[in-house]
């Protein structure tokens, strides 16, 4: 029998395949599903500890003290009640869609290149909302492998 905190495990693998799909639309929609795979990532601690008791205080420890989950348990904390009384990074952390313009005229005839990006404001410092995720991802699977909790692909 499967432990139950594996179906939040899988959740969160089936919101970042989502959120890498090649050719998804970057607008409000995929900073909706942004903050939906943050939420998820953060409550799959407490799926863990619920689960797993013998596991509550690793599982917290590592959310308090990877940088990576610290930021995403700041941007879904934050979706969740606006403002923070406790926080680990930053109480302002939240995701932006942002326009980024590079000039590439000594690359090609088209002298101007636009792209958006969902952002993660912390500290004054922006992240690539997508590449947090998958360092956030990363830093469960490495958790759960040096445990030998890594759920079946």
């Amino acid at each position: 029998m499967s432990s139950r905190w594996h179906e939040q495990y899988y959740r969160v693998k089936r919101w970042i395949a989502r959120l890498t799909t090649f050719g998804v639309a970057v607008d409000e929609n995929l900073v909706d599903d942004c903050y939906c795979f943050f939420t998820c990532c953060l409550h799959l601690k407490d799926w863990v500890k619920n689960d797993r008791t013998d596991m509550a205080n690793a599982v917290e420890n590592l959310v308090n003290t990877d940088q990576w989950l610290m930021i995403c348990a700041d941007v879904a904390n934050g979706s969740k009640h606006l403002k923070l009384n406790r926080w680990r990074i930053d109480a302002e952390a939240h995701l932006e869609k942002e326009t980024f313009s590079f000039d590439t005229a000594g690359f090609h005839e088209d002298a101007f290149l636009s792209r958006d990006i969902i952002m993660i404001s912390v500290s004054g410092t922006q992240w690539n909302a997508i590449e947090v995720a998958k360092m956030c991802v990363a830093a469960w699977d490495s958790f759960l492998a040096t445990r030998g909790l890594l759920p079946p692909s």
